[in-house]
């Protein structure tokens, strides 16, 4: 990424699978450079399960945290997740809190996020909390508890991953990750339900997914694979780079 090495990155994320659709190269680089990476799913992602409908809600919910944690492991991440109904979220103080908890527990320098134009409100809404909670997260003021966390020096930069798949999204940068994309496809194969319930549903799996939009955003920037984010150009997110970007 074009600025300068980063300690602590939090990659916020609605549903389980989605930040390895969407901004798992990325971290696989950031994790070759040293950079703690942590990935929290804001819903349960109990209402995956399109291949198989009938299966319990806290079944599908239990399943996909398995896949996530392993996923997660593999990368060498720690993954959170904070439980909010899938298809069903909405922006609470709670929620907040507990997201901004997450970026002062983590010391997070670098919060990835999901496009306020995504395609459904679960990406939406957990993007506004986002949103919210890395500017609560530098709030000394606000207590949260427990346990009882100092809150950080600064508000963590701020940039939203891509969307599904790519519409009303329009590139600040681009990440070249055609060295990751085999692991990046290779890790998103171990969400075994994903693979099955986009297949039953769209017509196209989690890496058929990843395939096509690394290449376009590759091709839009003249590599093989990319993954495309953008700035969020607001006080106090947006942060001065120290050299111009290659």
């Amino acid at each position: 990424m074009p600025h300068p090495r980063i300690s602590s990155v939090v990659a916020v994320e609605p549903h389980p699978d989605d930040v390895e659709i969407l901004c798992l190269g990325t971290l696989l680089k950031l994790k070759q450079e040293g950079t703690r990476l942590t990935i929290v799913c804001v819903t349960n992602g109990d209402k995956g399960s399109g291949s198989q409908p009938d299966l319990p809600y806290p079944e599908v919910a239990a399943m996909r945290f398995r896949e996530a944690s392993s996923v997660a492991a593999a990368l060498g991440a720690e993954f959170i997740n904070l439980g909010a109904q899938d298809e069903y979220l909405y922006d609470t103080p709670e929620l907040r809190n507990a997201l901004a908890a997450v970026f002062r527990r983590a010391k997070a320098d670098v919060v990835l996020a999901p496009s306020p134009h995504c395609y459904q409100t679960d990406h939406t809404i957990a993007s506004e909390i986002a949103f919210q909670a890395t500017h609560l997260s530098a709030l000394p003021q606000l207590r949260i508890t427990p346990p009882a966390l100092p809150a950080l020096p600064s508000a963590p930069a701020m940039y939203y991953y891509d969307t599904l798949p790519g519409l009303d999204f329009e590139p600040s940068f681009y990440v070249d990750i055609s060295g990751q994309m085999a692991r990046k496809q290779e890790l998103a194969r171990m969400h075994t339900s994903q693979m099955a319930s986009m297949k039953s549903q769209s017509d196209w799996d989690l890496v058929e997914a990843i395939e096509v939009l690394g290449r376009m955003r590759g091709l839009q920037s003249g590599t093989r694979y990319a993954e495309a984010f953008r700035l969020c150009a607001r006080y106090p997110r947006l942060k001065a780079w120290t050299q111009f970007p290659a």
